[in-house]
């Protein structure tokens, strides 16, 4: 249940060399931060999901952030001591998001990177972006430094690589805003035939988001026949639980999958979660939109347990495998480990990015919003399921050449474990 990552703040360059310097931000009134302060640590205080805040001492924090308050004179900094702040607490989904006219939301080249031992390499290029018809390509190896890519949407980065033949480029290239908002409905899939008998299934499903439950169905009916079946969530950055509609058709007779925790539930629980406590809780079936999640929550205490479904004659008893990596998260995280205790699918590739709690926005003033971990999940048997990350089982490690070859180490994997398998 992802919600975008914390934002990144760099210097901007200017687009046109003619063009007059822009003024800097006024410095604000003292007293505009002060409230706007108070609103980011009250509204953290009351809705943040442990009622222990993981261990750390929240007012004592606030109090030594609050005390810096005098050296924050403009919206970046704000953004900045706060962003301090909330990280103290070391929970995901949990972020300060400042107005849009601010220069700290600046974005980026409309291109995304894969890191190899501190290289950037590129690892896709979105196709309406000047990255794009500027030439730069999947594999190019980034020369320049990476924060000076971002800046305000319009402005230009000065952007150096080193092409996959060797060749050094230097380029100006346009600020673009791309892949946030994800494309939608971020589910791909298809079938080949890999002998006269015999064909593997692919779905790629970049977000669980609402609405996803009956692509999931489509994507199954048309994949039912197949006999082994990939499922790639590499670059899924979360959603809601839906996945659990895609885990039902694996997993047999209903059970719980995961429980939602909050603040009012864990308070009069009044202990560590355990199995116990898991089984106890509400149960809720075919949930799968982010307000019936919430609701499911809401009207129950604050806590719910999410069931899987027992789809009988319509499971896929076939060979999975799931493939995970690095840019795999929130929900994304949640359904690779429930895939992993629930089903036999194997998860081949790269332990995921370790972000999975359920967050809420909430509206400050002047435009500013705050992201919060409104509840924590736990598995079946009581596992907290807080920012772990989930390893695969099979790890899969990748070359920089791979991108500029067009190999795909995880699929090849994936591939040979199916070939395995359906062939005995």
């Amino acid at each position: 249940m992802r919600i975008v990552s914390g934002l990144v703040v760099a210097g901007l360059l200017m687009a046109l060399p003619a063009r007059a310097a822009e003024p800097a931000p006024a410095p604000q009134p003292a007293s505009k931060y002060a409230k706007l302060f108070e609103s980011v640590w009250s509204t953290t205080n009351k809705n943040f999901y442990d009622p222990h805040f993981l261990g750390h001492d929240w007012k004592a924090i606030g109090a030594r952030y609050r005390a810096r308050l005098g050296s924050v004179h403009t919206d970046e900094e704000f953004a900045r001591l706060t962003g301090q702040m909330l990280d103290e607490l070391g929970a995901s989904h949990l972020y300060i998001v400042p107005p849009h006219s601010s220069a700290a939301s600046g974005v980026g080249i409309g291109v995304q990177f894969r890191d190899f031992s501190g290289v950037s390499i590129v690892s896709d290029v979105d196709p309406l972006s000047d990255a794009r018809a500027k030439g730069i390509k999947i594999g190019d190896r980034l020369l320049s430094p990476a924060k000076a890519l971002r800046g305000a949407p319009g402005t230009m980065a000065d952007v150096k690589l080193k092409t996959c033949t060797g060749a050094v480029r230097t380029l100006k290239v346009v600020r673009e805003g791309a892949y946030w908002p994800p494309v939608h409905p971020g589910f791909a899939w298809h079938a080949v035939r890999v002998g006269p008998d015999r064909s593997i299934g692919y779905l790629r499903i970049d977000r669980f988001d609402d609405g996803a439950a009956p692509l999931i169905d489509q994507a199954m009916e048309e994949l039912k026949d197949t006999d082994g079946l990939i499922i790639d969530v590499r670059e899924n950055s979360g959603g809601n639980f839906s996945a659990a509609r895609l885990i039902s058709y694996f997993s047999g007779p209903s059970q719980i999958a995961i429980a939602l925790f909050s603040r009012p539930y864990l308070e009069k629980l009044g202990h560590p979660v355990t199995a116990a406590d898991v089984r106890a809780a509400p149960k809720v079936i075919g949930a799968y939109t982010t307000p019936q999640v919430f609701e499911a929550v809401s009207k129950n205490g604050g806590g719910a347990a999410f069931m899987t479904e027992n789809l009988h004659d319509k499971e896929y008893t076939k060979p999975v495998v799931v493939l995970i990596g690095g840019d795999t998260g929130s929900a994304a995280e949640g359904f690779a480990a429930m895939m992993h205790r629930m089903t036999t699918a194997k998860l081949v590739g790269r332990e995921t990015e370790g972000a999975l709690l359920s967050s809420e926005h909430f509206d400050l003033s002047d435009g500013w919003q705050l992201v919060v971990p409104v509840s924590g999940l736990w598995a079946a048997d009581g596992t907290d399921y807080r920012d772990r990350p989930t390893p695969p089982d099979i790890n899969v490690t990748w070359k920089p050449g791979d991108l500029c070859s067009g190999r795909d180490p995880d699929i090849e994997k994936a591939k040979a474990l199916l070939n395995l398998t359906t062939t005995q």
